[in-house]
């Protein structure tokens, strides 16, 4: 059996991943499992190879594991596992080896080993989910969690409003919540705001509000009340970077001509919510005009990386000079 999983959404494909690694052991030693993580160095195809020849008439069964295979592994050095593959057909019909190429993000389509794999291999992407299908999925997951809490559309919205499309933090933000509500209940927008670790991200939207608004001194108290607070310089960073990418998204929308704020949500993907919550501010000022600050958080990113300034202090002149 070959499956090959990938996508946008690395928790789902991983939460997958698990599934078939435990279905496996729950019937099988725990020596038939191979994992082959190619973005470690060490890792090489000739090992994954070995792994492939069968043990003989009276083998255990087998479950290997590709990881990034068509992402670390240059294209040249593909070619021999993949005529591996084409050459062997008992690879893919052998009912005693499950093989498995999982990739994280989207694979390079024009890659031989990826058309190889969508046609022969049984395949499941997984793109990111939609603003409604987090509700959904949020949903689901309390309702398996803690079968005793409720959690009202709106709080649902507010939910994933705040953490976006990534189901690592939804999962731990509705793990605390739900500790919050040991004895059940109902999780409020009010607990949303206490507990959720967006909480510090609204502060950063209302710094680039500030920012946009060219109001420097308000701007430049919220981002160091935030550094106070003990939050990472370069978290504020990559938070500053999210917001712009955001309203960029909604800017170019809007520019094109597109000026209801729901076919705007349908059409990029971001939660209604925040795309009315921008509204006022991408109205008031240019998609070129905002394009020119995310690309000076992109060169704040590189500078203090390499290490030539702090990034505080490049945050303060940004913001200053505004």
């Amino acid at each position: 059996m070959l499956y090959f999983l990938y996508g946008e959404d690395s928790f789902r494909s991983k939460e997958k991943l698990h599934e078939l690694k435990k279905v496996f052991l729950k019937k099988n030693p725990p020596s038939g499992l191979f994992v082959f993580d190619f973005s470690d160095k060490d890792t090489s195809e000739q090992a994954f190879l070995e792994a492939l020849k069968s043990g003989g008439l009276f083998s255990e069964k087998k479950l290997i594991i590709a990881e990034g295979l068509l992402k670390n592994i240059p294209t040249e050095r593909q070619k021999t596992v993949l005529e591996k593959l084409k050459t062997d057909k008992s690879l893919s019909q052998e009912k005693d080896l499950v093989l498995v190429f999982h990739e994280e993000g989207q694979p390079k389509k024009n890659l031989s080993f990826y058309k190889y794999l969508s046609t022969n291999a049984k395949k499941q992407e997984f793109s990111l989910l939609s603003p409604r299908d987090l509700e959904n999925w949020a949903s689901g997951y309390v309702a398996k969690s803690s079968p005793q809490t409720a959690v009202p559309a709106e709080s649902l919205s507010m939910l994933v409003s705040y953490v976006g499309n990534d189901l690592y933090l939804l999962k731990n933000e509705l793990d605390k919540l739900i500790c919050f509500k040991a004895k059940g209940g109902e999780i409020s927008k009010n607990d949303i705001e206490a507990l959720v670790k967006s909480h510090s991200e609204s502060t950063v939207f209302q710094a680039i509000e500030a920012l946009l608004g060219k109001d420097a001194k308000r701007a430049l108290f919220l981002l160091h009340e935030q550094l106070q607070k003990g939050e990472d310089p370069f978290y504020l960073l990559s938070m500053y970077s999210y917001q712009l990418r955001t309203l960029l998204k909604i800017s170019a929308a809007f520019e094109s001509g597109n000026t209801n704020p729901q076919f705007i949500a349908k059409e990029t993907g971001i939660h209604p919510y925040v795309v009315q919550k921008a509204f006022p501010q991408i109205k008031n000022i240019s998609f070129q005009k905002l394009r020119d600050i995310y690309g000076k958080l992109g060169e704040i990113d590189m500078a203090s990386k390499t290490g030539k300034n702090n990034v505080t202090l490049l945050l303060d002149k940004l913001i200053s000079s505004l």
